[in-house]
């Protein structure tokens, strides 16, 4: 079994640092997806509406699924 990554850091900085590194690449997803929703939901009603009923799950549902697999 793996040491947790605190107990295998220099010190609390150190494991901080690592924590940050290694999660930056999902917070940016993250980021990115929600923009991309963003832009979708300010559309004009009609547009944005026509396009939720089309797209709705594969527009929320499914583009976040990748947020439940194990790490």
């Amino acid at each position: 079994m793996r040491k947790p990554a605190l107990s295998r850091a220099s010190g609390i900085p150190a494991a901080l640092a690592a924590f940050v590194e290694r999660r930056r690449p999902r917070v940016d997803w993250v980021r990115e997806q929600s923009r991309a929703l963003g832009e979708l939901v300010r559309l004009p009603a009609g547009i944005r509406d026509r396009a939720l009923r089309e797209h709705g799950t594969t527009a929320f549902y499914d583009r976040y699924r990748p947020l439940t697999a194990a790490p």
